[in-house]
């Protein structure tokens, strides 16, 4: 990687992110094992995983879980609840608080941790690490003021490379301080920075199998962990398949379900007060972490009479936009997470070549790894599932309309996921939008990047 050439920095701060990315490559490198119970579990099936930015760095030898693993793992958590929940909240919270506080001291350490094991750029892992941050101290404050607690149980955290240290973390630890157990199951390309979770919490002292943590590279284990019936509720977060299937969980009163799962997110452009700042907070929304973020745009959506001008304004922003090694700071974004993403949307790109009418292609000097062009495609076919469903890849949809009704019913036709945005000076523009986009988050006139994962991890939706 070129993170060993540091005349490539600009900025002091670079500098001192590249010290800390290279403490991450220098450190002693692990084995893997699978958690529960407090005891490590190693099946002598090992798989090394890479860093995307780089295939010849290897951060970890993990194990993949043998047949009733994850059986176990839930054993494990079931009998830990019991004992776990009649330990007072406050008393709970107080095991998170040297973890957080050791976050907090080594903030750029644990963001340098998610770029090698996502390839996400400064900018994206800092953000990680800070929601984590607010989402922990959070919980321990509503830990430590007397709020009611209604134990359910074991909660199952299911998550992939989007969010690999906010979201599993912040939805574990905010069940856990409510007086559940946990058994996590992170991506199996980027599971680094859960287990550095598990070792701060294992070092605060926390009971055994109170939280557990299995990766799983087959994905079989996701099925079995849901639908174990000992299991009180499920948290999904990420993009994918292995995720998305959980959507048609059978969620009732006997199992509680939290979707963070990743849609269009997409975005209305109708008279911005400046479309060329419009322009550039769309590209930043659709192609900042390569459109892996949870709440990266995948579609907008512009009236007829505004195209012209939008368009142009998109090229010159997305023509501005460089992919490269993300430890450097002159690349806007880095690789996606696994050479076998890139192959699918290679394939993806090839079979829409004819709508693509944007193409920003990786620096030719970018290390052995997943690096792909971001694009922009128009006029799509009605029936393109590229225009109503989230590809989790760096391409975005423009749809163009005849109208701000119009806009508002595409809107509604689309699988929008998390949010929604608006770019628009007129007032009464936005109040239908927000009236219309039936989603947990809008974001107006501004970046979707300013929207931080682990949105509903909070101990009273565990409590």
């Amino acid at each position: 990687m070129t993170a060993d050439l540091p005349d490539l920095q600009t900025t002091e701060a670079g500098r001192q992110y590249e010290k800390s990315v290279m403490m991450v490559l220098n450190g002693e490198k692990r084995d893997y094992p699978s958690y529960f119970g407090g005891l490590k579990i190693a099946s002598g099936n090992e798989f090394k995983v890479v860093s995307p930015i780089d295939s010849s760095i290897v951060f970890g030898i993990f194990q993949e879980p043998e047949e009733g693993i994850m059986v176990e793992a839930v054993t494990a958590a079931v009998a830990a609840a019991k004992t776990w929940s009649e330990v007072p909240m406050e008393k709970r919270a107080e095991y998170f608080r040297m973890p957080l506080e050791t976050i907090k001291a080594r903030r750029m350490f644990y963001a340098a941790s998610v770029t090698v094991s996502t390839g996400m750029a400064r900018e994206d892992a800092l953000a990680e690490v800070d929601a984590l941050i607010g989402i922990l101290t959070k919980a321990i404050e509503d830990g430590t003021s007397g709020m009611r607690s209604r134990k359910s149980g074991v909660w199952a955290v299911l998550s992939a490379h989007n969010s690999p240290l906010a979201s599993p973390v912040g939805f574990a630890a905010a069940a856990m301080i409510a007086g559940n157990s946990v058994v996590m199951c992170p991506s199996k390309y980027c599971p680094t920075p859960a287990y550095q979770f598990y070792s701060l919490m294992e070092k605060a002292g926390l009971p055994a199998g109170v939280l557990n943590l299995v990766v799983d590279r087959k994905d079989s284990s996701t099925e079995q962990l849901a639908n174990d019936m000992r299991v009180a509720g499920v948290v999904a977060t990420g993009s994918g398949e292995r995720l998305e299937d959980l959507m048609f969980l059978q969620v009732d009163d006997e199992l509680m379900f939290v979707n963070e799962i990743k849609g269009m997110n997409p975005a209305l452009v109708y008279r911005p007060s400046d479309m060329k700042a419009a322009a550039r907070d769309i590209a930043e929304s659709a192609f900042a972490y390569s459109g892996q973020r949870l709440y990266s745009c995948s579609k907008v959506i512009v009236t007829a009479d505004e195209q012209g001008r939008f368009m142009s304004a998109l090229t010159e922003a997305v023509k501005d936009l460089t992919v490269g090694d993300p430890v450097n700071d002159t690349s806007f974004t880095g690789p996606l997470i696994s050479e076998a993403a890139l192959k699918e949307y290679s394939g993806l790109l090839a079979e829409n070549a004819e709508f693509l009418v944007v193409k920003s292609s990786p620096r030719s000097d970018v290390p052995d790894g997943p690096y792909a062009p971001l694009a922009v495609v128009t006029g799509l076919d009605e029936e393109n599932d590229l225009g109503f469903m989230d590809s989790g890849f760096p391409i975005l949809d423009v749809k163009v309309v005849e109208n701000l009704d119009r806009a508002l019913e595409e809107l509604e036709d689309t699988e929008c996921g998390l949010s929604a945005g608006i770019f628009s000076k007129d007032a009464k523009a936005i109040e239908r939008f927000k009236a219309s986009a039936d989603v947990q988050r809008c974001y107006i006139n501004e970046s979707s990047r300013s929207l931080l994962p682990g949105f509903e991890a909070r101990v009273d939706r565990f409590a």
